[in-house]
């Protein structure tokens, strides 16, 4: 039952809204669209019926971060079955993951769209069997979305040569038309569609008028004492993060910048420091957040008006997910404004662009196919990334190219055979043309073996897995086939009118966020008519204007005169607004403790420390005392699986136990691996299964899990399933 999985894995007693019609749709084998807002769980939709299903379920998501970190996590409640793939691997850890994927020991793979155009691994995925294929903020797909992804677009051409599984589409983040898109591009068979609220009622939208770029400073220096940190300061350039970090740490608050600019340790280190609470604001571009799942988020503070109203409602949408008061403040400077249109209008291409897009096509066509690097695409027409996308997926629905799946760069070859006999006469030509060892590229290889790159590309995977040869492929090409020579005038106005008509929507999105910032009416109202949602709030007592406070000329103050936090006060980290008042206080003693030993895990395990267990983990387990592995379990996000896992170790903390050596220098799964010993605690917990209590069962399936390592916890998982399965 989904209940009992939810449960037991992931520690939460009960769905939130539309995450079970969600998932009984999917079990259906029904092809869904859910839109929920930012924070209502959209992932838990795909885990839990990945989780019931025999068959692979591919995920497909933009952020190589998520990706890792809902894999890590996993991994931390026992689902060994995940793992994901993305160009942050190094060639051999991609080339284990895709051998588990063969051999069937992965569920649930999580990927980048761009690795589904390569031919070889949907091949792989095919012949793997795949019962779900899950699009991942899907609004990417929509030239209409506030986050268009060409790589996208090519999802449902992998969709149908996977055998077309059912397929999950998911977003924060799309209006009506947005939905539509999502559904027609996607070509979604008779689908549920899932839509719930957008409003969050404990979020307060506010917007304040700032005249001057230094004034923003003071404002949000004003806001952060209203509404004390952790908060997120949302910033539209490099250069105006750092400023700001450096002028907030000036006044006392502990802040770091995040950009893309920063290299991606120093992103990683401020990220981790901020989800464990050492850091108590982030300021940022919009790179970071996008499924960060932080609850105690306090505010996000736009410091320029945000591209879109969906832009902002997903940003917006990481305050609060602990459902507790949080702060969503845009300052609004007509400056900033005027700058987002005429960046709209300046980057709207037209006829000629779409004319000298095609014939730099032309220009580098060989043999009436284009091989070159995705990235270069744009550059080569003198248009943005996202313009190419729409100019080639124009071509493509006008029936003028054919793109199809991505090529190898170049390749490595670090071992060869003698050719033995028999080869197909293509095999026998690359063979032949291959250097015995060193790097070439695959047009060059193409050339000297005298057929197309794909059809090398075929040969050279052919030897691969015949054993003949140890090639590592690096880089991607893409593969456009040119069906005309040149453009006529009827196909340059037609596709100069599809990227007009994107740049109008881009310049009417900026409009929409103009009226939210000069509203006299609710804010809380207009965003939710923005998705569709109809519900009547207004008077909301959640934005500045039901609030009555937009005449207000410090706004920001105001807010800071209720908290009593004087200004000039130091802004750090605090422990003091740990516990609501309404639950046991916390053990501050205990936090700590928890919070040493979680860093230990994570070094041993070279994983974050929020992936082993949240802030707010640590917070309950200090302030309730847990006293079995199964209270352990019953906490909100823990779940029997973590704490079978953990259970023995953060019982002893609680009960001021001191942790020997041993315990905290080897990870539970080198404990004596292999020994046996656990077997006792295993059919101790099988007796207990069979006596119907399965409560009592998990301190031994925990004893079992410490002695045996990955041996017991084969077994473990088997008994765990039984619990699942009730």
């Amino acid at each position: 039952m989904p209940l009992n999985v939810l449960k037991e894995i992931f520690g939460f007693d009960s769905f939130r809204p539309g995450q079970e019609e969600v998932i009984r749709a999917v079990l259906d084998g029904r092809d869904t669209l859910a839109v929920m807002p930012t924070g209502g769980g959209k992932s838990l939709c795909y885990q839990v019926p990945a989780l019931m299903q025999e068959s692979l379920t591919v995920i497909v998501s933009p952020l190589i971060s998520l990706m890792k970190d809902q894999v890590d996590s996993l991994l931390q409640s026992s689902v060994a079955e995940a793992a994901t793939l993305h160009s942050g691997l190094a060639p051999e850890e991609r080339w284990e993951v895709e051998r588990r994927v063969r051999t069937g020991e992965v569920k649930m793979l999580y990927v980048a769209p761009e690795r589904l155009r390569s031919l070889e691994f949907v091949l792989a995925l095919r012949r793997a069997g795949v019962g779900l294929f899950v699009v991942d903020e899907a609004h990417c797909i929509s030239e209409w979305g506030h986050n268009f992804r060409p790589d996208y677009l090519f999802l449902p051409r992998a969709v149908k040569d996977l055998g077309s599984p059912p397929v999950l589409a998911l977003t924060a983040t799309a209006t009506p038309r947005v939905r539509q898109d999502i559904l027609r591009s996607l070509k979604m068979r008779d689908p549920e569609v899932v839509v719930t609220s957008f409003n969050r009622p404990n979020l307060t939208y506010r917007v304040l008028s700032v005249s001057k770029k230094e004034d923003k400073l003071p404002r949000i220096l004003d806001i952060i004492r209203g509404s004390p940190p952790p908060g997120i300061v949302y910033a539209t350039t490099r250069k105006e993060c750092e400023e700001l970090a450096r002028g907030l740490r000036r006044s006392g608050v502990d802040a770091a910048a995040y950009h893309a600019g920063m290299g991606s340790a120093n992103r990683a280190e401020v990220q981790e420091r901020f989800m464990t609470d050492e850091l108590s604001v982030v300021v940022a571009t919009i790179a970071f957040g996008m499924g960060v799942d932080k609850p105690n988020v306090r505010f996000v503070i736009h410091s320029s008006v945000p591209g879109s109203l969906p832009a902002y409602i997903q940003e917006s949408g990481r305050a609060g997910r602990d459902g507790e008061p949080s702060e969503c403040v845009v300052l609004y400077r007509g400056a900033d404004l005027g700058r987002r249109k005429r960046l709209v209008t300046l980057n709207a291409a037209g006829e000629n662009e779409v004319g000298s897009f095609f014939r730099a096509l032309g220009g580098v066509e060989n043999g009436g196919r284009v091989n070159v690097p995705p990235g270069s695409l744009a550059a080569l027409g003198g248009v943005d990334p996202e313009a190419a996308g729409i100019v080639l997926g124009s071509l493509e629905e006008s029936g003028l190219i054919s793109r199809g799946y991505d090529l190898w760069a170049e390749i490595e070859v670090r071992r060869l055979e003698e050719e033995p006999g028999g080869l197909r006469e293509e095999v026998a030509a690359v063979h032949a043309a291959l250097p015995g060892s060193g790097s070439v590229g695959l047009p060059e290889l193409a050339r000297r073996a005298g057929l197309r790159p794909a059809v090398v590309q075929g040969a050279l995977y052919r030897m691969m897995v015949d054993g003949i040869a140890e090639i590592i492929p690096r880089g991607s090409l893409v593969d456009v086939r040119l069906k005309v020579a040149a453009l006529d005038a009827a196909s340059r106005r037609e596709i100069a009118s599809r990227l007009k008509n994107r740049a109008k929507t881009a310049y009417a999105q900026i409009r929409d966020v103009e009226a939210f910032a000069n509203l006299t009416t609710c804010r809380r109202e207009y965003l939710l008519r923005h998705f569709g949602d109809m519900e009547k709030v207004a008077p909301c007592a959640g934005c500045d204007v039901c609030l009555g406070e937009t005449e207000e000329p410090a706004l920001g103050k105001t807010a800071a005169a209720r908290s009593g936090i004087p200004e000039g006060t130091p802004l750090l980290p605090a422990f003091a607004a740990l516990s609501p008042t309404d639950e046991p206080p916390t053990d501050v003693a205990l936090f700590e403790r928890l919070r040493s030993w979680r860093g230990e895990q994570a070094r041993q395990q070279r994983v974050p420390a929020y992936v082993v267990l949240h802030n707010s983990h640590l917070e309950e387990i200090s302030a309730r005392k847990p006293r079995t592995i199964h209270e352990l379990g019953a906490i909100k996000g823990v779940g029997l699986r973590r704490a079978a896992r953990y259970g023995e170790e953060l019982l002893a903390l609680i009960n001021g136990e001191e942790l020997g050596q041993d315990t905290l220098e080897v990870a539970p799964e080198a404990r004596t691996e292999g020994n046996g010993g656990y077997r006792p605690h295993v059919e101790a917990a099988y007796q207990l299964l069979r006596s119907g209590r399965g409560s009592d069962a998990v301190p031994e399936l925990a004893r079992a899990l410490e002695l045996g390592g990955e041996e017991a916890r084969r077994e473990v998982d088997v008994l765990l399933g039984k619990i699942v399965e009730g």
